[in-house]
């Protein structure tokens, strides 16, 4: 009998794993954009700038639904409002088949970010907060790898495309979206360890603990940690605006290179496909590092972060010295350094959120803070290419994320969640 019960899975690496595959369809038409992009431009031979202006609109629309989002998870819960995000998703997916004009693209696109913000980041967030406590950095860490593995599957959508066309490419991914990850959600997802079944399933092994560690082990600001967070409060507080900025410099710089580095790469002379494959290594070292940065359960949020901020510096640098084919290794090393940084930057985001502002209203504050690092993220590139199209380069662009860089790291280490809740591994030191 104590065998058995030892041998039972704790239900929240359930709830977590489904959130990874959740992410990797919620995200997989933003992280692939650029390969319907040209199948679209082939097919309806729009302008690249106004086809490209789609994928602005579904950044837009994104960033304005996250406060929504989190609003209807803090009052619907994720058993809801994640499934119906999934539906809508899978339905405006399908429906992109049957566009004929621009506008149509548009709106479509567009009401497809809402589904994909519903099914996404925000609402996962708090729920994976609540289910981990002691290992919360790995957990977030897992959970945002699912969103950088979403740019992985490019080839797989690539070759939907060469095979169905990419109507049939749509009708797929809407497939997946509507029909499988919408009614597995409704099913097994779980709010918190206390919903139903769940609070009496123990973690695998010895640990008998919910979460390995009670929370108030943790606490190192009582006053901070026990008041009720509502938005109200939330935005009076300096500490929410530091994390509103670092999360505006963070997606902006993010964003930029991502948008921005094959074209920078070809513009250099590197062919398409050589371009493919750096984004590809970029896409395995970001989803790598999502679940590497679990080391700040033990160095803290601050320092993993500036270590990934450092990484990102040092990638893009190797990125402006590329200015030919003469040295082909430099844009993998490149991929390499800024990828690791990319991913484990990312997963600070939401795990100093779920430090700060823990509580029932950390739906619609990380919606807040997950709309504002989408806001930087449509900025960038549009500034990015702005810049070009007047100096013909991007060597301007360059010094201003390297701004960007420093700010974000800046504003991270001012929010100081160090100072709210202390890491799993300082608290074990201090209880020895």
């Amino acid at each position: 009998m104590i065998e058995q019960e030892k041998k039972k899975m704790y239900y929240g690496w359930v709830v977590l794993w489904l959130g990874f595959f959740t992410m990797l369809v919620a995200y997989s038409l933003r992280y692939n954009f650029s390969v319907f992009y040209v199948a679209i431009l082939e097919q309806f031979g729009w302008g690249r700038g106004e086809t490209a202006a789609g994928f602005s609109v579904n950044l837009v629309i994104y960033a304005l639904s996250c406060p929504v989002a989190g609003y209807l998870i803090d009052r619907f819960g994720v058993r809801k409002v994640v499934p119906a995000g999934a539906f809508l998703l899978g339905i405006t997916l399908a429906i992109c088949s049957l566009m004929t004009e621009i506008w149509q693209f548009y709106l479509i696109i567009g009401v497809s970010a809402f589904g994909s913000c519903a099914m996404g980041f925000v609402p996962h967030v708090p729920m994976i907060a609540n289910w981990f406590r002691r290992r919360r950095d790995l957990a977030l860490g897992i959970l945002s790898a699912g969103i950088t593995a979403s740019a992985i599957i490019a080839p797989a959508i690539q070759y939907l495309i060469t095979t169905l066309g990419w109507k049939g490419a749509f009708f797929v991914l809407g497939g997946i979206s509507a029909v499988v990850v919408a009614p597995v959600a409704a099913i097994f997802l779980r709010q918190q360890p206390n919903d139903n079944v769940e609070a009496n399933t123990g973690p695998l092994g010895p640990d008998r603990s919910i979460e390995e560690i009670p929370a108030d082990d943790l606490i190192l600001d009582p006053e901070w940690a026990s008041r009720g967070w509502t938005f109200a409060n939330t935005v009076r507080a300096p500490r929410f605006w530091w994390l509103i900025l670092m999360c505006v410099f963070l997606g902006l710089y993010t964003y930029t290179f991502l948008a921005h580095q094959v074209a920078y790469l070809i513009d250099a002379g590197y062919s398409k496909p050589f371009a493919a494959g750096v984004v590809a290594l970029f896409s395995i070292l970001a989803t790598t590092s999502s679940i590497f940065a679990f080391v700040s359960d033990y160095l803290g949020r601050e320092v993993t972060f500036t270590t990934g901020s450092t990484f990102c510096l040092i990638g893009v640098i190797i990125l402006q010295a590329t200015q030919d084919t003469h040295n082909p290794w430099m844009p993998y090393l490149y991929a390499s350094i800024f990828g690791f940084g990319f991913g484990m930057t990312i997963a600070m985001m939401a795990v100093t959120s779920a430090d700060l502002f823990q509580g029932e209203h950390l739906g619609a504050i990380n919606g807040m803070v997950m709309a504002c690092f989408v806001t930087g993220g449509a900025f960038g590139p549009w500034l990015a290419g702005f810049i070009f199209d007047i100096t013909g380069s991007y060597q301007e662009v360059f010094p201003i994320m390297y701004l960007a860089i420093l700010a974000s790291t800046m504003f991270m280490w001012l929010a100081s969640p160090r100072k709210i809740r202390a890491v799993f591994g300082k608290a074990q030191t201090k209880k020895m």
